[in-house]
């Protein structure tokens, strides 16, 4: 018998809860047909089996007793499944994350603001995620660790979402009202607060990179941008590119503006340009879009056998990688970096996990590398602020 494998019985044994006599007798029985033939059976072979039946004779317990079962173990031990968070973690390298389903806020950051199921309208970080501003009521709040609240907005109607600017300064917001939303700015410190466009639709406004200009969707379903240097507001029509647009998403790092429509999506880099336009079959349902480092674009879709992560190159919009699986997709948001993505999985009925997906690449299978958050819900629509 090698000398390693017989270091590995001694340690394995040496584990093993005290069983009684006629457990260790079956033990004495198990230990010498792993030996083999008696034929081939050395004399060190031997003394092991006299040395493992004299521990568990002598050590006598009832642990064994009430099962009367032995399990030995030989080799590398398999690593215990990694629990399913119920409290929200922070993603490694970045500052904070927040939920927002079904009206309720879970919120984690690495300065200690915690915060697990608060009834919300929306929630969005600040960089750095300082910060977090949320709608409760007919108020704009901010919070802060220590249960601060460092000002409180009224704004006479709901928060529908909001959206704060790279440079940390503003916070543009939707406020729903009679007849039509209304898009706001409001500076970092509470004050003051401004009317920007009287009808918008119920979209998250998302800020250029430079934090001087602002996007939305104007009532006509057209992406429309407001600069606030000039205090003008140019629109754009993309139906062509899959009918009214349903969301805007600025990339964060370049002056590049993907607006998602029913069946579509565009990427608009310069005025002057026609956009890139890409066209989804009928079937197919975009629920939002990132992006990523390189100027990437990644677009979150739902299709009737399951969802799938598109990634397109962010200047003709050609597919460059796709992960598929039968799961319903439910967010989207991308990492500070553009490294990877934040999505909201629907696990099963009524149950939805927030995890980390890895840069999708062509054929691969929709997979959580990291599971962030699991959360009972039905909502079909999962905000997610990741800093």
């Amino acid at each position: 018998m090698p000398a390693e494998l017989e270091k590995q019985l001694r340690a394995e044994f040496g584990r093993l809860p005290k069983p009684t006599r006629e457990v260790s007798a079956r033990a004495r029985s198990a230990a010498l047909a792993a030996l083999g033939p008696s034929n081939r059976r050395s004399r060190r072979g031997l003394l092991l089996v006299a040395f493992v039946v004299a521990f568990v004779l002598g050590a006598g317990a009832a642990a064994l007793a009430a099962t009367g079962n032995l399990h030995v173990g030989i080799g590398a031990r398999t690593k215990p499944a990694r629990p399913i968070p119920t409290r929200l973690s922070v993603p490694p390298g970045s500052h904070g994350v927040a939920v927002v389903a079904g009206g309720k806020l879970w919120l984690a950051t690495r300065r200690g603001l915690r915060i697990e199921g608060m009834p919300v309208s929306t929630a969005e970080l600040s960089p750095r995620a300082l910060y977090a501003v949320v709608g409760i009521g007919s108020s704009l709040v901010t919070l802060a660790p220590g249960n601060r609240r460092p000002w409180v907005q009224k704004t006479n109607g709901r928060v529908v979402t909001a959206s704060w600017s790279p440079d940390g300064l503003k916070i543009a917001y939707v406020v729903a009202r009679p007849g039509a939303d209304e898009l706001h700015v409001i500076e970092g410190d509470g004050s003051p607060d401004r009317l920007l466009v009287r009808r918008v639709r119920p979209v998250r406004p998302s800020w250029r990179s430079d934090s001087l200009a602002v996007a939305y969707v104007d009532a006509s379903g057209r992406a429309a941008i407001f600069d606030l240097r000039t205090e003008s507001r140019r629109t754009f029509d993309t139906r062509r590119c899959g009918g009214a647009a349903r969301e805007v998403a600025y990339d964060r790092r370049a002056p590049a503006l993907a607006v998602v429509a029913a069946h579509g999506v565009a990427v608009v880099r310069r005025w002057n340009r026609a956009p890139s336009c890409r066209t989804l079959d009928i079937s197919a349902t975009p629920l939002g879009v990132g992006w990523l480092a390189g100027g990437q674009v990644v677009l979150a879709v739902n299709r009737a056998l399951g969802g799938s992560l598109e990634r397109l190159s962010g200047t003709d919009l050609n597919e460059a990688g796709a992960a598929s699986g039968r799961q319903g997709l439910r967010g989207l948001a991308s990492a500070p970096k553009g490294s990877s993505v934040a999505v909201a999985v629907r696990r099963s009925a009524g149950v939805v996990d927030v995890g980390i997906v890895s840069r999708p690449e062509l054929g691969v299978r929709l997979k959580l590398n990291r599971v962030l958050l699991r959360i009972r819900t039905s909502a079909r629509a999962v905000s997610i602020s990741w800093r």
